[in-house]
């Protein structure tokens, strides 16, 4: 029974000293996006997002948590559109302190020109984060009931 509570206060003192090494990084970005509706018309359009991450940046494998405020404007098509979106994020940060890959999916919920009301869709995609502060992000966005969009975005991390 000692070695047991020996273990579980080890792992206990484990965890507590990884998070403490947690930190939350800010980012913007800003990337090109690609909508298609089911008409299948695709078309171009540009997409900012502001968020953060927070993760343990010294550790080979973290699990990660964050949230962004993404806004994108699609001006080709047959109509001129754009929407805004808050998205919760959660992902798993793989690699050594200064290349980490980060598979991430979310849940959205905001406004959109296109469908035209409040909807909810969500986010997937990967992200390679190169040093401190630059990173690139390949995601796709679904809106249930309407259309998808894939991205290709440069973050900039506000990191320490």
């Amino acid at each position: 029974m000692k070695k047991l509570l020996l273990v579980i206060s080890v792992l206990f003192a484990f965890c507590l000293s990884a998070n403490a090494q947690r930190t939350s990084y800010d980012y913007a970005t800003a990337g090109v996006i690609m909508h298609v509706d089911d008409v299948a018309e695709n078309y171009p359009g540009i997409d900012l997002a502001y968020g953060f991450r927070n993760y343990n940046r010294n550790a080979f494998i973290s699990f990660a948590y964050g949230a962004e405020a993404m806004g994108y404007w699609l001006p080709f098509g047959a109509k001129s559109s754009f929407g805004i979106y808050g998205i919760p994020q959660i992902g798993v940060v793989i690699g050594p302190k200064n290349f980490k890959v980060y598979p991430h999916t979310g849940f959205m919920a905001g406004y959109s020109t296109s469908v035209g009301r409040f909807n909810t869709g969500s986010n997937f995609g990967v992200a390679f984060d190169f040093g401190k502060n630059a990173t690139i992000d390949f995601s796709g966005y679904y809106i249930f009931d309407k259309a998808w969009s894939s991205t290709i975005n440069f973050i900039w991390r506000f990191g320490r």
